[in-house]
């Protein structure tokens, strides 16, 4: 999948939404610093880049936590590049975990003294949709 194609609710994430925007800038100019930000909800990517001497900066968001910190690397890897190239560049998808965690629940046994003997084989983990 190409950085271009990221979206967040239908929103296309490349190039960045620019803060301080020059009229049409989109991906003119380079990449100057990445920096991933789970301290913000939802969790980001604040991006800098520089155009015409000037810093624009920007965020990208995610569904996925683990899709942010994957592309940040690679956004990283990519620091001085042109934006223009960076948004052709490929990024590995993720396959996303169900929103929901394990949930643990008890076996069915025929033979209940095994059961009792190893408690641990008893149970087992089942997603939970």
């Amino acid at each position: 999948m190409r950085i271009r194609d990221l979206q967040w609710k239908g929103i296309p994430m490349w190039p960045p939404e620019w803060w301080i925007s020059d009229e049409g800038a989109g991906e003119e100019g380079f990449l100057k610093n990445v920096q991933f930000r789970n301290d913000q909800t939802p969790a980001c990517i604040s991006v800098v880049a520089t155009h015409l001497g000037n810093d624009r900066n920007g965020i990208i968001i995610l569904e996925d936590p683990l899709h942010l910190e994957t592309l940040c690397s690679k956004l990283k890897e990519n620091i001085g590049r042109p934006l223009s190239q960076i948004g052709d560049l490929e990024i590995e998808p993720l396959l996303s975990m169900p929103k929901k965690g394990p949930k643990q629940v008890r076996l069915q046994t025929t033979q209940g003294s095994h059961a009792a003997a190893f408690p641990p084989l008893a149970v087992k983990l089942k997603w939970e949709k």
